[in-house]
């Protein structure tokens, strides 16, 4: 497996046949090809991220309120800054300690509050806004992920194809450069739908989350 950011960019670039010996990216080297991994890199990570949940790329997070834009949903919050791709609410109910919920009433000292993950509170997601209307909303999102080390082989192996289809046009220019750049983002494609698939099997998804801040309360 990859070990860093540059080690893919040199899977990359031997993928297209080009000298893989840059050295870093951030900031480049001073080379061509260290320069347009630069540039690249980071689009094609986001984009294979954003392809499939990722269980490496998945979080949750307390969202804080911001002034609300809208008529139609009761709150809005603030996108988390790392934000690829929103997958659900997460919605509140109570269970008692016997393992019941209750029909209604108010918590007693046995009861506690809980987020499930199955479904999701309905929102809307607009100019870097959560709208919703489920108060003390938390986010169940995929996020960007810089740290290479959380990447599977699989993910690994098709986000350096990925990155191979953008370094082919400005790399072997031509049409020779277009046709190496199509034929590289339809391997990077069936990698990372497999890696994805690998990924949906290698978990079963809990249903339901106690956030430590709603555990104390029990």
């Amino acid at each position: 497996m990859a070990t860093s950011d540059v080690a893919i960019c040199r899977l990359a670039l031997g993928h297209i046949g080009a000298e893989a010996n840059i050295v870093n990216i951030s900031p480049p080297d001073g080379s061509a090809a260290s320069g347009y991994c630069a540039t690249f890199y980071p689009l094609a990570r986001q984009e294979a991220i954003e392809m499939h949940p990722w269980s490496f790329a998945k979080h949750r997070a307390a969202l804080a309120l911001v002034d609300n834009p809208s008529d139609v949903w009761t709150y809005a919050y603030a996108a988390p800054s790392d934000l690829i791709q929103p997958q659900r609410i997460l919605t509140t109910s109570t269970l008692d300690a016997f393992g019941f919920f209750p029909f209604g009433g108010l918590l007693r000292a046995d009861e506690v509050a809980l987020f499930t993950e199955r479904g999701s509170a309905q929102f809307d997601y607009e100019d870097d806004v959560i709208l919703t209307h489920e108060q003390d909303a938390v986010l169940l999102y995929t996020r960007d992920v810089t740290n290479v080390g959380k990447f599977t082989p699989g993910f690994t192996m098709g986000l350096s194809y990925l990155l191979a289809s953008y370094l082919a046009g400005p790399m072997i220019k031509g049409e020779t450069g277009v046709a190496a750049s199509l034929k590289l983002r339809q391997a990077a494609t069936n990698l990372l739908g497999k890696a994805a698939a690998n990924d949906a099997n290698s978990s079963v998804e809990s249903n339901q989350f106690v956030p430590e801040h709603i555990r104390r309360r029990a």
